[in-house]
């Protein structure tokens, strides 16, 4: 086992028993094992599946397995209820996994850089696992393994166990920063996995279009803009106008809010050339956008650090142009819910995430002021030609 860093991880070879009703991991050493006096006394670890070590409100919301290693006649230790014989991967989908944002972040990049060096040939024994997020994500499941995912918290009737030859507890490649892989535990980039998503999502578009000069363009190319809308929070209050303003620029416009029908999703981001919302979960759809694509994020007050570190700096890895649009205050409409004096204009960093987050989070709005904007949408055009 390895622990440390952002994830715990284990890799547990031979005799190997999962009992669900205990949360237990088994590796039983038989005398014929060649360290099977060496560990022939009971030793045990403890281990929560979930890749953000270091945070203890996402960590309080995953089950927490214990492995044990025991000898064959160690009391308590369950008969297979089926022998597998591919290798099986164990991981968790509590803590912030129903969050679009981290269900990537946290999961679904470190799952594809464990997983995909079997060749879809391991089971995923899936913890904390509600059925919706489960579905939600099935094309990936199925991207990654030709067996149907397990849910490994599930008590068989006769209370027996799963058995293999090989299970991994826990995921590997993630580090300390957001939609990333950290490339010293393994070979795969952010660029193979955008690779995989194409292939996984069945998405045909490679690449964003190449927009040519007046004195040499043959044909009318019109770049595709994707404006990502928001129901409830952090909303742009003036879509049309933005709409109408990126219309006269030559864009074709499609306003629309990502939503839990991931397959769409990835659809219509890949069809994009330029893609824009405000700071929010929406945005990790550049992981499905064609290579040399643009993707701009509208920064709200306050929000800065989050904007960097959650999409800025992870949109290098990802074969995509980054912009940043960071609105005035008068763009935001916190100032019809404050003096200009106030504290949460003056010193935003003097809040606690407690306080922070419902007033810059979920309680601000933008006005986008598109004069001031409309050079943000030209540059993505002079991009699109290089």
């Amino acid at each position: 086992c390895r622990f440390g860093g952002r994830s715990d991880y284990c890799d547990i070879e031979g005799d190997v028993r999962v009992d669900p009703g205990s949360a237990t991991v088994y590796q039983v050493l038989h005398p014929t094992s060649s360290d099977f006096i060496a560990k022939s006394t009971a030793a045990m670890t403890m281990i929560k599946p979930y890749p953000r070590n270091g945070d203890e409100t996402a960590m309080g919301l995953v089950r927490e397995w214990t492995v044990k290693t025991v000898p064959p006649d160690h009391e308590g230790l369950p008969h297979c209820n089926s022998q597998h014989s591919s290798p099986a991967l164990l991981f968790s989908l509590g803590a912030y996994f129903g969050n679009y944002f981290h269900a990537f972040t946290d999961v679904l990049v470190s799952l594809f850089v464990t997983a995909r060096p079997f060749d879809r040939g391991l089971h995923l024994l899936v913890t904390d696992g509600h059925h919706l997020q489960v579905a939600k994500f099935a094309t990936m499941w199925q991207a990654l393994s030709r067996y149907e995912v397990i849910d490994i918290d599930k008590v068989q009737p006769d209370g027996k166990a799963h058995c293999f030859s090989r299970v991994i507890l826990g995921l590997k490649g993630r580090d300390g920063k957001e939609l990333s892989i950290n490339t010293s535990e393994t070979q795969y980039t952010m660029k193979d996995f955008k690779h995989f998503l194409r292939s996984a999502y069945s998405l045909n578009k490679t690449a964003a279009i190449k927009l040519q000069t007046e004195d040499d363009k043959t044909t009318t190319l019109v770049p595709r803009l994707l404006i990502i809308s928001r129901e409830k929070t952090r909303t742009f209050t003036n879509t049309e106008e933005i709409v109408t303003m990126a219309r006269e620029l030559g864009y074709q416009v499609t306003v629309t809010e990502l939503d839990s029908n991931v397959s769409r999703s990835a659809r219509l981001a890949n069809r994009a050339d330029v893609m824009m919302g405000i700071h929010g979960a929406g945005l990790t759809n550049m992981v499905f956008l064609p290579e040399d694509a643009v993707v701009i994020q509208v920064v709200p007050f306050a929000v800065d650090w989050f904007a960097t570190n959650y999409f800025g700096e992870p949109s290098k890895g990802m074969e995509v142009r980054y912009l940043e649009y960071k609105i005035e205050r008068e763009e935001s409409s916190l100032v019809k819910q404050y003096p200009p004096d106030d504290v949460v204009f003056t010193d935003p960093s003097s809040f606690r995430w407690e306080e922070f987050s419902p007033i810059y989070m979920l309680n601000q709005n933008v006005t986008l002021n598109v004069t001031r904007f409309r050079p943000v949408l030209l540059e993505a055009l002079e991009l699109l030609h290089q």
